[in-house]
């Protein structure tokens, strides 16, 4: 049987150590006169001459490698990820080198691919705010026109019809973007129900492609939890776009189930996804969890389970895989409840017998300027609040705002959207900030993406005074009044 070739390097470093004990007691014998003097010249002549030469080995095959690490280490940490060491020699250091190449190279097509992700997230913002739009455009026409009493009945049908269609696309979009752009962590209370609903919106698209049927219960007791929303979004949807793969190798009929519930003790919340899948391979399902496992191939990264177990333990909870009878995998989220109650809806408070304010004129008394460059969706939005009572000025861009400022005109509430020729939304407010700080509190925020407002370093503008594109009209009247209302109080 031949030696194996990655003992080498440790028969050199043992040679060299007895070589240097079998010296010094050659050394030692010799002062204290127990060999004589001739022996003991020779043997210190022998060793003054073998000694270097042993060091020299010892440096060259391992001290001179373990310094080319040292900087190949330090060029990856400052963001060098092409670097390779050289591997020479079939011994341990050789066997490290090997591993650190191999380590190199799936970090950096780990970057490209996640790269690309960011790109794609930012080309993304820009096409939510372009489609938004026109989404909003086509939802307040429909909405304009269903406020019409005298709508016969099959057009109103049909308004009805496009308007749910335009918010239906609304709403994935504004999924989409919540999921490619996160940003910073957000902890509050969350209702996983709410959390496995969107997730399963993101994906929808793909169940009538792929005969894939869901099904399933969530619990409508279910206690909230603490976490990030997104965060725990981004878990259950790559648990579902797994699943979904998975079961693209089976032949129907392809069930995806989803549950929440409660644990038998009452302190933990559970949302399980299961799929009729050919299941886990046994050769990946030690190593499921770990970083870059993938059974996906050249498709997968290798990092969405091992990221979602990190995300779920952020919130104090765990994720698993559980191996089932019968063809197929299931795996649950399991995370701690929250200390408080569950909320319930408050009971209707009893309310004097006063007639209420005629719905049409809800805005009466109420100066709104309206900042945006479309005019598809500006006017819609001007002749709605005008016909509550509203007093609406336009502007098709900052600079023109500040024009209708000037010329006299008091707001008690500015609706500019982020992104315009000449100067955007962020831009106005900022002078406004600097010259009438006053009238700078009463701008509510328009965009198709909200993260543009961190971009342009409006992170602190509280969310209430943010609206995203397209906005139903009639959540715009409540919003523009409650926001009144919060001013005069």
């Amino acid at each position: 049987m031949s030696p194996n070739p990655s003992s080498s390097l440790r028969v050199l470093i043992v040679g060299v150590v007895v070589a240097a004990m079998v010296y010094g007691a050659a050394l030692t014998l010799a002062l204290t006169g127990r060999v004589g003097s001739a022996t003991g010249i020779v043997v210190l002549i022998v060793g003054a001459v073998l000694l270097p030469v042993a060091l020299f080995i010892v440096r060259r095959r391992i001290w001179t490698p373990l310094t080319e690490f040292e900087r190949a280490i330090r060029r990856v940490s400052e963001g060098d990820l092409s670097t390779q060491v050289p591997v020479t020699r079939d011994d341990e250091l050789g066997t490290v080198g090997t591993h650190f190449n191999h380590m190199t190279r799936v970090l950096r097509d780990r970057a490209e691919e996640q790269g690309r992700f960011a790109a794609a997230g930012e080309l993304l913002g820009g096409v939510a705010h372009e489609v938004n739009n026109p989404l909003m455009a086509i939802a307040s026409h429909a909405e304009l026109r269903l406020a019409d009493g005298n709508l016969p009945a099959g057009q109103r049908n049909e308004m009805q019809s496009i308007l749910r269609q335009a918010q239906r696309a609304a709403k994935l979009l504004r999924g989409l973007l919540r999921f490619v752009r996160a940003g910073e962590k957000r902890t509050a209370t969350v209702n996983m129900n709410d959390v496995v609903r969107s997730a399963i919106d993101l994906v929808s698209y793909r169940f009538t492609i792929d005969e894939i049927s869901i099904e399933g219960r969530l619990d409508p007791e279910l206690p909230t939890v603490v976490g990030d929303a997104n965060r725990l979004e981004q878990v259950i949807v790559n648990l579902l776009s797994n699943a979904l793969d998975a079961l693209r190798g089976v032949k129907p009929p392809r069930r995806l189930i989803v549950d929440s519930f409660i644990d038998d003790t009452g302190g933990r919340v559970c949302v399980t996804v299961t799929d009729n899948g050919p299941g886990v391979a046994p050769e990946i399902a030690q190593r499921l969890f770990r970083p870059f496992a993938s059974t996906k191939g050249m498709r997968g990264t290798g990092l969405g389970l091992y990221i979602s177990r990190q995300l779920v333990r952020e919130a104090e909870g765990e994720l698993d895989v559980v191996k089932l009878a019968e063809p197929g995998t299931r795996f649950l989220v399991w995370l701690p409840t929250a200390r408080q109650a569950v909320p319930t809806a408050p009971a209707a408070a009893p309310q004097a017998p006063t007639a209420p304010p005629s719905p049409s004129k809800s805005l009466a008394g109420i100066r709104v300027l309206l900042v945006d460059d479309e005019e598809l969706i500006r006017r819609p939005m001007a002749r709605f609040l005008s016909k509550r009572g509203a007093e609406i000025r336009e502007a098709g861009d900052g600079e023109s705002a500040l024009t209708r400022l000037q010329e006299g005109f008091e707001p008690h509430v500015i609706l500019a959207d982020l992104r315009m020729p000449r100067m955007d939304g962020a831009e106005f407010y900022e002078r406004l900030q600097k010259d009438r700080p006053a009238l700078a509190e009463r701008v509510i925020f328009l965009s198709g993406d909200i993260t543009h407002l961190a971009s342009r370093g409006l992170s602190e503008v509280p969310r209430d005074r943010v609206l995203v594109k397209p906005v139903e009209l009639a959540e715009l009247e409540r919003r523009i009044a409650a926001f009144v209302q919060e001013k005069a109080a």
